[in-house]
């Protein structure tokens, strides 16, 4: 009779140890998608952040015609000639930016999305706004300045510059 009551412990003890082993693995899983998500995050943070600072500096080399880069949300940039194989004039040059950035919102950051805006509370300061699908909006910006809200279940980098410096 002692003997069954110490084969029932000990096969309680190791359903306790098998518990205590599948809430650590669960937890351990749990941590692993928590850091897939937070580094997906920071993988397209730094692209939104290339992508902004790419386009303050095109914005920067053909500043007589930056008129020509404001650009709302969801506004597709009018066709161009390829300013990389032919001499372009200054307004063809800040058309073809624009497409370049278009085509690396589209291949680099899932659903992404650009704003180009000038600055209404400082003169001649230029901002930037460049938005991906996030469902979860982890990283949202403020409308600092008067730039356009960050749109639903996106997320927004945004950078303010100065084009004439």
């Amino acid at each position: 009779m002692q003997l069954r009551g110490q084969l029932g412990m000990a096969l309680l003890e190791a359903l306790v140890a098998l518990l205590i082993l599948t809430l650590g693995v669960l937890g351990l899983l749990w941590m692993h998608q928590h850091a897939l998500v937070q580094q997906r995050q920071q993988l397209m943070r730094s692209v939104a952040i290339g992508m902004a600072d790419d386009l303050s500096e095109r914005m920067r080399l053909n500043a007589t015609e930056r008129a020509m880069y404001a650009k709302a949300w969801g506004n597709a940039p009018a066709s161009s000639p390829d300013c990389a194989a032919t001499a372009c004039s200054r307004q063809e040059l800040a058309t073809w930016d624009m497409q370049q950035l278009q085509l690396g919102l589209q291949s680099q950051l899932y659903e992404g999305d650009a704003a180009v805006f000038a600055l209404t509370s400082e003169p001649n300061w230029w901002g930037v706004v460049i938005a991906w699908r996030d469902a979860n909006e982890t990283y949202r910006t403020d409308t600092t300045s008067g730039s356009p809200p960050c749109p639903v279940q996106m997320s927004c980098w945004r950078l303010f510059f100065r084009p004439d410096r």
